[in-house]
């Protein structure tokens, strides 16, 4: 029985990370929007830097591979940040 409410919980747990991925998107391209309609560069290099380090402090505070997440960050956030890296 353990195990079901175990395995129930990643189940919602994995749900709420793809809805917050989903909520983090429509974000990031309502900022573009704006960004776009404004005249400015859409890129924001030391923003997107800033958002990578505190990524991978919150993963020291949790005790969680910074290397994982940053993965995980590497998917969510414009891929040309990565290729200079």
């Amino acid at each position: 029985m353990r195990i079901d409410n175990l395995r129930r919980k990643i189940d919602e747990t994995d749900a709420k990370i793809v809805k917050l991925i989903a909520e983090r998107i429509r974000a990031a391209e309502e900022i573009g929007k704006e960004k776009q309609e404004a005249g400015k560069q859409i890129e924001d290099r030391e923003r997107e830097e800033m958002v990578q380090e505190n990524g991978k402090s919150i993963a020291r505070e949790e005790r969680v591979s910074q290397e994982d997440v940053e993965s995980i960050y590497r998917q969510i956030m414009p891929r040309e940040l990565w290729l200079e890296k």
